[in-house]
């Protein structure tokens, strides 16, 4: 019989109105992460699931990502986008890229185009024939964040864009799945074309992002790897 702990969760700023109290206490598993306590909430406040990218949370009053393993007592807190904040442009996720939701986010009246580029895993095979499998995305997380933001800042200046944002997932993404999406608005599509391109050839150069190739017989290659 599996073990359970019960988590105090508080739910703060709008985040109370859209869950419809602002404390409540939640079993779970021993042992679960904070992912699946999110995808808990998110099932029983769908207001929370369809915000989950723009919320962040707190595990005993210290930021956490979701890996984060939740012990009986512990204090989890739902922080929705701080006043005068804003949503980050770059970010990294373990969840699927959801390229429609983020065009949305870049739309406006003074908008008058918005260009997409998404990264995808292809199938290919390697030197001895094997087939790939899947790509594993690793990152050192505050750098890529920083160095992502600095991009951000640097392309949307000098493209007068409306708004710029790139989402690049971590984690394990067979062939098919999206690994990056860089979405640009601007008035023209020249800056919006030209932001894309540039981010995506930039992120490449300097973001400290890794990618490992695994095969169909189980064999895993870095890429660029020492």
């Amino acid at each position: 019989m599996s073990q359970t702990c019960q988590i105090r969760v508080l739910a703060l700023g709008s985040a109370a109105e859209a869950c419809g109290w602002a404390s409540t206490e939640i079993q779970i598993d021993d042992g679960a992460t904070l992912a699946a306590l999110i995808d808990r909430l998110a099932a029983e406040c769908p207001r929370i699931g369809e915000a989950r990218r723009l919320l962040r949370f707190a595990v005993n009053q210290t930021y956490a990502d979701e890996r984060t393993t939740l012990k009986n007592g512990d204090e989890v807190a739902i922080i929705p986008p701080v006043s005068g904040g804003a949503v980050p442009a770059a970010r990294l996720v373990r969840e699927p890229i959801d390229v429609p939701a983020l065009v949305r986010e870049v739309e406006s009246p003074n908008v008058g185009a918005i260009a997409t580029f998404v990264g995808v895993v292809r199938y290919e095979t390697g030197s001895d024939s094997k087939a790939l499998k899947a790509l594993e995305y690793t990152a050192y997380d505050a750098m890529a964040l920083s160095e992502m933001s600095k991009l951000c800042e640097a392309v949307a200046a000098e493209r007068s864009l409306h708004k710029v944002l790139m989402v690049h997932r971590l984690g394990t993404m067979k062939v098919g799945d999206t690994s990056v999406a860089v979405i640009a608005s601007a008035p023209h599509r020249e800056g919006a074309f030209d932001a894309c391109r540039a981010l995506i050839d930039q992120l490449k150069q300097s973001v400290p992002i890794f990618k490992t190739e695994i095969w169909q017989d189980g064999s895993r290659t870095w890429v660029n790897g020492v």
